[in-house]
C-alpha cells in the first residue's frame, strides 16, 4: 500500500462518480488534493455545497479555484495555480478526471507526471480547437485512460500514436444492488441531467405518442440542468393530463435518493445522443432495471436485443414503441435483468477497476522518479 503519496486530482468536486474515485484512492493510501476550476453555479448550489462539504472530510484538501472566463487566460491562470499547489503539496502526480480544459491546464502547468481520464464529451463532442488542445495534452501525459472500448477507439483516432487504455471506473456494487424482491409495476426512471446531449425532451415526446398508459404508470426525472424548465414546459404542453400527473421532475436529488429511486423502479430510460460508458446506465443495470436506451456505440457495449431495448437516437416514435414493448412485459425481461446484473459485476466493479487505477498512479510516479534520479 502506498504511504500517503500526495496526488492532485482535477475534477468537478460535486460529481458523484469523481467523488467515488478520490474516496477510493484515499482509502488506498493516497493523500488526495481535489482541485475544481468550475465552482458550482445555477440550480442546486445548496446540494452541491453539501456534497463538497462532505468530501472535505474525506480527502487532504478541496481547492475551489476561480479562473478568468477568457479561454486563454483561464488556461494560463489555472496552470499557474495548479503548479503552485502541486509544489506546496509535494504532489507525485496530477490526475485529471476529464480531458479538455483540465487536461490542457495539467499540460501547461509543467507538473510531471500527469494522467488523463477522458469521458465522452472530451472526445465525441469537442470542437476543433478543443480537439487540438486535447491531442497536445494527451501526448504529454504519462497515461491516458478512456471510459469504455468505443471511447478508447475514438480517442486513438483523435491522438494517433498515444497509448490509450480503456478503463471503466465502475460502480459501487454494495450501494447499487437489486431490491429484495423484483419490482413489477410500470415504474420508469431517468437519472440523466437536463443537457442537450442527454435529450430528455425526446422521452417526453415519446410519452405523448403513447395511446394508452397504465393507471399505475410513473416516470421520475431525477436530475437538474439548464434545460429542466424548458422540458417541464414541454411536458405541460404536450402530455395528456392523465399522463402528465404521473410524470415528476425532482430537479436534483442526493446520492442516497438516487439509489432509492433506482431500487424502487422497473425500467431505466436514457435518450443520450452521445456518451462514454454511462455510469447512470450501469447503476440502473446493477439495481435490476431493464434499460431502454438510445442505440449509440457506448450503449451497445452493454445492451443488445437480449438484455434491453435500443431505439434510434432522437426518434421519439421509436422510443414510444420500445416503451410499449416494455409495458407488455414477458419472461425475457426477468432473464435480461439477471444477465445485466452479472455483466456489471464482472466488468464494472469499482473495487476491481479502481485498484487498477491505483496501480497506474504508482507505476507512473515510480517511473518518473526513477527517470528524474538518472
Amino acid at each position: 500500500m502506498p504511504s500517503r503519496r500526495p496526488v492532485v486530482v482535477l475534477m468537478a468536486a460535486s460529481s458523484p462518480w469523481a467523488q467515488l474515485v478520490v474516496e477510493y484512492l484515499t482509502k488506498a493510501g493516497f493523500s488526495i488534493h481535489v482541485v475544481d476550476f468550475n465552482p458550482p453555479s445555477g440550480t442546486n448550489q445548496d446540494l452541491a455545497a453539501r456534497s463538497i462539504a462532505a468530501l472535505r472530510l474525506k480527502v487532504a484538501g478541496v481547492h475551489m479555484i476561480s479562473t478568468p472566463r477568457a479561454f486563454a487566460a483561464r488556461l494560463l491562470v489555472g496552470a499557474w495555480k495548479l503548479r503552485a499547489l502541486a509544489r506546496d503539496s509535494d504532489a507525485q502526480m496530477v490526475l485529471a478526471l476529464y480531458g479538455g480544459v483540465q487536461a490542457a491546464i495539467a499540460w501547461l502547468s509543467g507538473v510531471r507526471p500527469y494522467g488523463l481520464y477522458v469521458v465522452g464529451s472530451d472526445v465525441l463532442l469537442a470542437d476543433r480547437i478543443r480537439r487540438l488542445i486535447s491531442r497536445i495534452s494527451m501526448r504529454g501525459a504519462s497515461t491516458v485512460l478512456a471510459n469504455g472500448l468505443y471511447l478508447a477507439e475514438k480517442t486513438r483516432e483523435l491522438a494517433p500514436g498515444v497509448s490509450i487504455e480503456p478503463l471503466y471506473f465502475g460502480i459501487d456494487l454494495e450501494r447499487f444492488q437489486p431490491p429484495p424482491s423484483p419490482n413489477r409495476g410500470p415504474v420508469f426512471v431517468c437519472s440523466r441531467a437536463f443537457h442537450e446531449v442527454y435529450d430528455n425532451g425526446t422521452i417526453v415526446r415519446a410519452l405523448a405518442a403513447l395511446n394508452v398508459v397504465p393507471p399505475d404508470f410513473a416516470l421520475s426525472f431525477l436530475s437538474s440542468g439548464p434545460l429542466l424548465d424548458e422540458t417541464i414546459a414541454l411536458a405541460d404542453r404536450i402530455l395528456p393530463p392523465h399522463t402528465r400527473k404521473r410524470v415528476s421532475f425532482a430537479g436534483g436529488v442526493s446520492d442516497v435518493e438516487i439509489v432509492a429511486a433506482l431500487r424502487s423502479a422497473t425500467f431505466y430510460l436514457s435518450a443520450s445522443l452521445s456518451d462514454g460508458a454511462s455510469a447512470s446506465l450501469l447503476e440502473a443495470m446493477a439495481c435490476g432495471l431493464l434499460p431502454i436506451v438510445s442505440d449509440i456505440p457506448a450503449n451497445r457495449e452493454w445492451i443488445s436485443d437480449n438484455n434491453g431495448l435500443l431505439f434510434t437516437p432522437g426518434d421519439h416514435t421509436a422510443l414510444a414503441r420500445s416503451i410499449k414493448v416494455a409495458l407488455e412485459g414477458g419472461p425475457w425481461i426477468a432473464s435480461a435483468i439477471q444477465a445485466n446484473h452479472r455483466m456489471v459485476a464482472e466488468r464494472a466493479n469499482v473495487d476491481v477497476n479502481l485498484r487498477r487505477l491505483s496501480q497506474v498512479i504508482l507505476r507512473d510516479s515510480a517511473r518518473y522518479s526513477t527517470a528524474r534520479a538518472h
